[in-house]
Order: structure tokens, then sequence, then C-alpha cells
């Protein structure tokens, strides 16, 4: 299967990164290129995020999120450039994000999970709680699977994983779950570091985009993609869609993806709508995702 050459490009990015950072700091890194958003004074008008959490927060969220102290010096930022007011500006975002994350799940079971050390995450406290924007927005994301869920997983696929977010959350809240991580170089290096540390290597399997071929038809009760198939060409996202269409037949595919993206390395404009959807999947739910104001988010049940 061929990858993009944007696929290709962010590769070699996160080579670079693990070379000169190794892995011990994929939270401060690689995960600014995954699902964890920076925000900067500067771009601050610019950002759609931003404004939702402003329109979605209390006054009370509001005075607390600012109020309540934040370690923006250097010993606690290691490996994150960034300027001190930048800092503060984070830690802000991340706790209105979480409170709003809070109320939209009704406290979904992830947010009681401890974010893990493993990793380097930001230092970010929430009354006195380190909390992180991925287990929000995984809280978010999971959230809208148990609309279609009935019982536990049993065996998820991922599509994309990062370094492995929606998995710990997964494979945490659901012990006899297993898990298939399928991604390039080096994605699937660092997931692999990061979840067979916090979990037995018999839950999680991790193959690459040539080995799809070795999952079993029914195999799977769920299938994952989140941010990445806008980032693949046409004829490898259909890939993925039929691949879901075969491992997942009986269960549910959640999708999160760009409403509208230019890919700037391949030159393509990928819309959502013209996905290649199954028709026989039937639609439970489709909207504009929270937060990311620009995804879509959508899931289906696989006949």
């Amino acid at each position: 299967m061929e990858n993009s050459r944007f696929w290709d490009h962010l590769g070699a990015e996160h080579d670079r990164a693990l070379e000169d950072h190794g892995p011990e700091l994929i939270k401060r890194r690689q995960a600014l290129r995954y699902f964890t958003w920076s925000w900067t004074w500067s771009a601050l008008p610019k950002s759609e995020q931003f404004r939702f959490l402003l329109a979605h927060s209390t006054p009370w969220d509001l005075f607390s999120a600012a109020t309540e102290r934040s370690d923006t010096g250097d010993a606690a930022w290691i490996g994150v450039p960034w300027r001190r007011s930048d800092r503060w500006l984070y830690c802000f975002a991340t706790r209105l994000l979480w409170r709003y994350a809070d109320r939209a799940t009704r406290t979904h079971p992830s947010l009681r999970l401890a974010e893990p050390l493993l990793g380097s995450p930001l230092p970010v406290a929430d009354r006195g709680r380190l909390i992180s924007q991925d287990l929000a927005n995984t809280a978010l994301e999971l959230a809208i699977i148990d609309r279609g869920r009935v019982g536990a997983p049993t065996h998820v696929l991922e599509v994309g994983a990062g370094y492995g977010r929606t998995a710990f959350a997964i494979l945490s809240l659901f012990p006899d779950c297993k898990y298939t991580v399928v991604d390039i170089e080096p994605s699937l290096t660092i997931a692999r570091w990061y979840l067979t540390q916090l979990f037995s290597k018999d839950r999680v399997t991790f193959l690459s985009p040539a080995q799809i071929d070795d999952i079993p038809r029914n195999s799977m009760d769920l299938a994952v993609s989140i941010s990445s198939l806008s980032e693949m060409t046409p004829e490898t996202r259909d890939q993925y869609l039929l691949l879901f269409d075969r491992a997942v037949a009986g269960g549910l595919v959640y999708l999160k993806q760009w409403k509208r993206w230019h890919n700037p390395v391949d030159d393509l404009v990928v819309e959502f709508d013209h996905y290649s959807i199954p028709k026989s999947w039937v639609p439970l739910v489709r909207e504009r995702a929270p937060v990311q104001t620009h995804f879509v988010q959508a899931l289906w049940r696989v006949p």
C-alpha cells in the first residue's frame, strides 16, 4: 500500500524527533503533530478551537482556569521551547477543554483515568490533578462511540493511532479488550514503545499497512480512525474503508476527519463528503466535531 507524500514527510519529521530526543518526550514532541494542539497569543484570533471553548465555558470556568497556579518554569517544560506566556495559555485552554468535556460527556469514565507519566505529559494541573488534552478529546470521541455500542468491545482496530492515546483509554476501560494498531513508521514504533509499557504484549498487535490482509474477516467489533484518512491518497483511503467493511462486519466504525482539508505536500483537496463509504453501512451519528469544529465525526454500524 503506497503512502502519500504527506505521510512520508510526516514520518521523516518524527524520525528526526526520535533521533534528537528519543521516545521519552513523545507527549512534548510527536504528540503536537498528532492531535495535541498548541496555542500562541499571536495566533489566537484564528483559533476556532479557542473560540469554541470561550463560547462554551461558564464564567466560573474562565475564572478558575485562569487563576489556578500554572508552573511555566523551564524545569517543568523541558523540551518545549515556548514563551512563558504561551505556556500559561496552553494550561488555561487545556483546563477549559477538560471542563467542557466533563460537562458534555457527563463525566465519561475516561476522564477518571490517570494521565500516564510515560512520554512526559505537559505539566497542566486542574484542581491539583494532572490532566491532558488527549484524555479530554478521547472522552468526547468515546462518548459518541458509546451511542452505538452494545456491550464492551472485545477487539478494536485503529488506523493511524499516533502514540496510542485512544488505545490507552479503551484498553484501560475494558480489561478484556484487545487492540490492533495499523500505522506507518516511526509512528508504529512509537505506539509500540508506549502501549507495551502500559499493557501486556498479548493485548496489542502492531501491523504495517502491508500486513492488513492478515486481519481476519469479522474479527473486530470497532474500527477507529482519527485525523488520518484525510492524509492519504484516495486509493489508499478506499483500501482502508474496504478493510473496515471486511474486518468489522456486525460492528461499528468511528471516523473523525477534516471536513475539508488541503494536503499541501500532495496538493490534494480532501473532503469528508467525498469518502467512498460503503452504501451498506448504517449511519448512526454524523455531526460537526465539538472543539475541533473543522472536523466531522461520524459513526456507522456495518451489517
